[in-house]
């Protein structure tokens, strides 16, 4: 076909009137004449106002639609389940939490002729702090992940100080002599800016990468970076546009959790905290997994919600335990074949007025590309409602529901015991800490929960955490939560 008027819009085969109305304005600002005078911009616009012409006259639409392959007409593998911690809503004078749970689905097997490539970059620190151990584990653990990537895929390093160095250029595995990788001259110095490694790795996506690879930033770093935390977040924002994916892991006790959390949350990565080489293998055996069996990439769930609701907490359950953006617009990263993304979502409701009879809760749609399809935009319409009702009924929230608040409360309880020791509330924290440790023996996890108490004792003795106690609380009981059975999210 000379022209893909779906792909070329961005927008979904069933596309509604206004979709394709919003997706022409936007297309035609960028590409306007006006803002770009070259030759090939004008054909892009010209192109653009053709497709609007067709796509948005339902007759040419229907002529124009029997001329593609089948294959267009075929719906994504994505089924959507919402589940309510309360059927109906109570009309109260007071505030209320209502609790959503979304389960997105991919129902299709893996498909070897229609898996991705990967297209990775490692930005790694490699500041004075890094030195001895922590610098070797990382060379050690690139000798081990390239025995997990393909011929096909493309593998880059940039190392960064206060500067950064494109240590190894974009080369597919196939064609990288090992014996030219000289990670023997990856030596340490300088000092830590995190925003110079990342903006060297993003640059590197910017140079021809093929639009269907799957492209991920794998930051590591043990130091906390100074003064431009807000341009590492704007380069997130870009990357999360382009369905560049960022993780990150840290090393040590001196890195900035709280920083990493929200600077990967923003592509739909997560943070990680590694405390050996198992670690750091572990990490790149599971990423490199994922990243093969992706389906859908860049989903995103936007939504608006009555004057009367506000979002308080939003946390991804599953395949990576991790809070997300308290937003109207939250990135949910990828979907591999066969797997679930969930979320749980903490609504409040301000004191409701008499006369009210439903509460939309959010109303919108999760967006996604899935690059093996011939129209690579989809989206799945997201209507999140409750009736109202005078009466207060007793009711019991599903057992998905529940697993997932129970997950969400044991994360909330370290988050809390952090923000009592920031506050200087010693003793609270100690008591949070010791309840924590008795939801970890009733799961069996005898080990964290002995951390759990060390910890505990030495808050009391000193007022702080000791140098790698918050992050192992913080993260081991992330691990954990993300080993319980996949079933109890969804029975």
């Amino acid at each position: 076909m000379e022209q893909d008027y779906y792909n070329l819009l961005g927008i979904p085969f069933d596309a509604t009137g206004e979709e394709i109305r919003n997706a022409y304005f936007d297309a035609a600002r960028l590409h306007h004449p006006d803002a770009n005078h070259s030759e090939e911009n004008g054909e892009v616009f010209l192109a653009i106002q053709e497709a609007f012409e067709v796509l948005s006259n339902p007759k040419k639409r229907a002529e124009y639609d029997r001329t593609l392959p089948e294959t267009y007409h075929t719906k994504s593998a994505l089924v959507l389940h919402s589940r309510f911690s309360r059927n109906t809503i109570p009309l109260l004078g007071e505030p209320q939490v209502v609790y959503a749970l979304l389960e997105l689905t991919c129902t299709a097997e893996t498909d070897p002729l229609r898996l991705p490539s990967i297209d990775l970059c490692l930005v790694v620190d490699r500041s004075t702090s890094m030195a001895g151990d922590r610098l070797m584990m990382v060379k050690d653990n690139i000798e081990q992940l390239l025995n997990l990537l393909r011929p096909q895929d493309i593998f880059s390093i940039v190392t960064f100080s206060d500067r950064a160095e494109v240590f190894l250029p974009p080369t597919r595995v196939g064609d990288l002599n090992r014996k030219e990788l000289r990670l023997n001259q990856l030596i340490p110095s300088g000092a830590t800016e995190i925003f110079q490694g990342l903006n060297a790795g993003f640059q590197l996506f910017t140079r021809g990468t093929t639009g269907s690879a799957s492209r991920q930033i794998v930051l590591m770093t043990d130091g906390h970076t100074y003064g431009d935390e807000e341009a590492c977040y704007q380069l997130a924002n870009e990357a999360a546009e382009q369905g560049i994916l960022i993780n990150a892991l840290g090393f040590g006790s001196e890195w900035n959790d709280g920083f990493l959390d929200q600077l990967c949350a923003i592509s739909g990565g997560n943070a990680s905290y590694v405390i050996s080489s198992k670690d750091l293998y572990t990490f790149f055996e599971q990423k490199m997994r994922s990243l093969e069996n992706l389906y859908a990439r860049q989903i995103q769930l936007k939504f608006e919600s009555d004057p009367a609701v506000q979002l308080r907490y939003a946390f991804r359950i599953r395949p990576e335990i991790s809070p997300l953006p308290i937003s109207n617009q939250i990135p949910l990263g990828g979907l591999h074949y066969g797997k679930q993304i969930s979320i749980m979502l903490e609504f409040v409701i301000s004191p409701l007025k008499e006369g009210i009879t439903e509460i939309q809760l959010a109303k919108g749609k999760i967006s996604m590309e899935i690059p093996s399809m011939p129209v690579s935009k989809h989206r799945l319409l997201v209507d999140l409602k409750r009736p109202v009702r005078t009466s207060l009924d007793r009711e019991t929230p599903p057992a998905a529901i529940l697993d997932a608040m129970s997950v969400l409360s044991m994360y909330k309880m370290q988050e809390k015991v952090r923000q009592e020791v920031g506050a200087g509330n010693i003793a609270m924290a100690t008591r949070h800490l010791h309840h924590l440790a008795t939801h970890l023996l009733a799961r069996g996890e005898r080990k964290l929960a002995q951390t759990v108490l060390l910890e505990a004792e030495y808050l009391q003795q000193n007022r702080t955490f000791s140098a790698e106690g918050d992050k192992r609380i913080k993260y081991g009981t992330r691990s954990l939560l993300m080993l319980l059975p996949a079933e109890t999210m969804s029975s």
